[in-house]
């Protein structure tokens, strides 16, 4: 594994990743405020895998892809990937940066002990800290996987190009048509 091979893009990505992981198992993405009049009680905290349903399988997802851009590319790994690993990075990221901003602008929905939060008066979902690095964690992945495409040469239209070529046998990238069939056997004539 030689990791003096990777590039800027890759180097983001994997820092990105490993960031990205640590932040949704250690920090605390939502909680809960109760206020009651003069009284305001802070609650339970969630990290993203409490928080999230669905979402946090995609964010483990992305991270997880950050950190194999770069150990692909250090072990000179082929997988035969129909894409560029880094435009799946990138579009990772990007999801990944989509989600998140939806989850800040609306916190997914808490219970506690059976009880849904949006049934008790006075009591609101609260951004937390990791909801925050967590959003500049998977910015930082789109922009590696970004970056590492632009390094190879590639670009998301040139990857679609690629895809569809595989496809159907047509458009940029692909092999020579093939031959045209045998013309048919002749009868004699009488």
């Amino acid at each position: 594994m030689d990791l003096t091979r990777l590039t800027r893009g890759e180097q983001i990505s994997g820092i990105a990743g490993i960031a990205l992981l640590f932040i949704m198992f250690v920090f605390k993405w939502f909680g809960v405020e109760v206020t009651g009049g003069a009284v305001t009680l802070t609650g339970e905290s969630r990290n993203a895998f409490g928080a999230y349903g669905f979402f946090d399988i995609i964010l483990f997802l992305t991270a997880v892809a950050a950190v194999a851009l770069p150990l692909l590319s250090a072990s000179q790994t082929d997988v035969g990937l129909p894409v560029a690993a880094g435009a799946i990075v990138a579009g990772l990221g990007i999801l990944s940066v989509i989600l998140v901003i939806i989850s800040i602008i609306s916190p997914p929905e808490y219970s506690i002990n059976g009880v849904s939060i949006g049934d008790v008066p006075g009591a609101d979902v609260t951004r937390k800290i990791g909801v925050w690095l967590g959003l500049i964690a998977s910015a930082a992945v789109a922009y590696g996987g970004w970056a590492a495409m632009q390094e190879e040469g590639t670009s998301f239209g040139g990857e679609a190009d690629r895809l569809r070529s595989r496809g159907t046998g047509e458009g940029p990238g692909a092999g020579p048509p093939p031959p045209p069939p045998p013309p048919p056997p002749s009868t004699p004539t009488q």
